[in-house]
């Protein structure tokens, strides 16, 4: 960590940012008409910093997590964009019609869309984008596997998808389908396990981008940041104000941040800031503190197929363990109680809990598990991710009640790579995880799909519901074209869940980060995961910074 922190003091100094798209890290070294990134001063002027917990994958293909998904919304263009309202708008396809089957979707394509390199965007490039993301199988694949049958172009500027099955939140998906240079990615593919693809261009794209998006990738520095610019023949127009372009870190140690937002070394905070740096940061001159209702909610995410959480009246217990005041008055100031498996900004959200602090009824609850007679001998693993220091407040004030009710709970730390691979399989993921999850779609079938479906090739389902019924229903609710019938089919879905109760809900929490207003405008409103990061969106006034 010392070593790490090292490197990341050293490259807030010495980092450059590039004027032009296009190049790699090569390039950058070689001193392009770069002009330094570093702290205070007019050299600075124009770029939004920010920090992570950990260094985005940027590639389409592979990024999902709240990093990733900012870093490549940034530099590349989705099919369809997502709006603060919850539905999708055009943006690379400017219209579609579907079949009265619901099967075969077609997508008027932009002709006037040119990639970082040159190339123009045509629907070939919209058809290998969704079929490289299949095949590679990482990333954001899971929300179109198993779903979609064919992606070709018809012409070019015409894009069709044929679905192996109906499915209503289809819209809602292809805000994730981000379109990539097809050309420039086969001029770079490397040996590998795709036949005549051989790589897909995946080591190709660790340290360049492919994308047409409004900003260009310039550098990486593995493990510490990524930095890039301004686009200038982006199809959309620039506000004058927009930033010139954007240093996103790897890291989100407190101290440092916080030293940095006093120097106006960053331009805004991550969300993951411990609620004592977020207020000490917030009163600083200059400085003011936004929220962003995204729909994030932190949850224990329960193991129901390992002992002793395999019960479910053993998991109601753990319901009434938790101080939820407490929760949302100190710990994550600004939440509110979240009373389902999903997040309440999804239409068809539910409450399904009353969950309260009631030791009472967690005995009443633990009398009635298979464990009534031996929980006191069981011990209970709860994972928080070492990256996020509130998430382990919230484990040791579980711990804390737990044992009140004779229940023993181990609390560990682990970085989020070692919970993705604790994730992989029943044995080994932990009983109880502290996470937040922020929607990566405004429907609230494909968070529920994500979340409890057993067919499900994510991190997320490390609750292992493993339940065939609860398959089914979903199954079923996701197949309904008519929003309204497929908005009741989840509600009556969480209704099942009541009795098997699958995980326990604790906040909707909203992303609260600091900016330095004295000198920017920052207003998310787009309520999915990454979107409070667009920069296009931001504005940044350099005359206005202090000298």
């Amino acid at each position: 960590m010392k070593r790490k922190m090292v490197w990341f003091l050293a490259v807030v100094l010495l980092l450059s940012c590039l004027t032009g798209c296009g190049g790699g890290p090569e390039e950058t070294a070689a001193g392009t008409s770069g002009e330094s990134a570093s702290s205070g001063g007019t050299q600075a002027q124009g770029l939004v910093r920010t920090t992570f917990t950990r260094m985005p994958k940027i590639d389409p293909a592979t990024g999902s997590d709240v990093a990733a998904s900012a870093s490549i919304l940034n530099m590349y263009d989705s099919l369809v964009y997502p709006t603060s309202d919850g539905n999708v708008e055009p943006n690379i396809a400017t219209e579609w019609t579907t079949s009265e089957d619901g099967l075969v979707w077609e997508f008027k394509i932009r002709d006037d869309v040119t990639f970082h390199s040159g190339n123009p965007l045509t629907a070939e490039d919209v058809a290998y984008s969704m079929n490289r993301l299949l095949t590679i199988g990482q990333g954001y694949s899971f929300l179109f596997t198993g779903i979609v049958e064919k992606a070709e172009a018809v012409d070019a500027t015409t894009f069709r998808i044929t679905c192996s099955k109906t499915y209503g939140p289809l819209l809602s998906a292809l805000v994730r389908l981000y379109i990539v240079d097809s050309k420039l990615l086969a001029e770079n593919y490397e040996s590998g396990s795709y036949g005549e693809f051989g790589d897909y261009g995946m080591n190709y794209l660790l340290s360049h981008d492919a994308g047409s998006g409004a900003y260009c990738l310039t550098e990486v520095q593995q493990d510490i940041s990524i930095s890039g610019t301004r686009f200038e023949d982006y199809w959309k127009e620039f506000d004058p104000n927009s930033p010139e372009g954007f240093i996103f870190y790897a890291s989100n140690e407190g101290v440092t941040v916080k030293a940095m937002m006093s120097r106006q070394e960053l331009e805004i905070s991550d969300q993951y800031q411990s609620a004592e740096n977020i207020a000490e940061i917030a009163a600083m001159d200059g400085i003011e503190m936004v929220t962003n209702t995204t729909g994030q909610m932190v949850s224990l995410w329960v193991n129901n197929q390992k002992k002793p959480t395999d019960d479910p009246h053993f998991r109601k217990a753990l319901g009434y363990l938790m101080d939820y005041a407490s929760l949302c008055e100190v710990v994550l100031p600004g939440s509110i109680q979240n009373n389902s498996v999903i997040s309440p900004v999804l239409l068809g959200s539910v409450e399904m809990y009353d969950f309260s602090y009631n030791l009472d009824k967690a005995k009443e609850e633990l009398a009635l598990s298979k464990y009534a007679d031996s929980y006191q001998n069981e011990e209970i693993e709860i994972v928080w991710d070492s990256a996020t220091p509130d998430r382990e407040k919230v484990a040791l004030m579980f711990q804390a009640a737990a044992q009140q009710v004779g229940l023993n709970v181990k609390v560990v730390q682990h970085p989020w790579a070692t919970i993705v691979e604790l994730a992989s399989s029943v044995e080994s993921s932990p009983n109880l995880t502290v996470l937040s999850l922020t929607p990566q779609c405004s429907d609230a079938g494909i968070q529920l799909n994500t979340l409890l479906h057993s067919g499900t090739p994510t991190w997320e389902k490390m609750s292992w519901v493993e339940n065939d019924q609860i398959d089914a229903a979903i199954d079923e609710a996701l197949a309904i074209i008519d929003t309204e019938e497929r908005v009741a089919a989840y509600q009556a879905i969480q209704e099942d869940l009541k009795e098997i109760c699958p995980m326990i809900p604790l906040v909707q929490s909203p992303e609260r980060l600091c900016y330095q207003a004295s000198y920017m405008e920052f207003n998310p409103t787009i309520p999915l995961q990454g979107y409070s990061f667009v920069l296009r969106d931001m504005r940044v006034y350099p005359e206005r910074r202090a000298n």
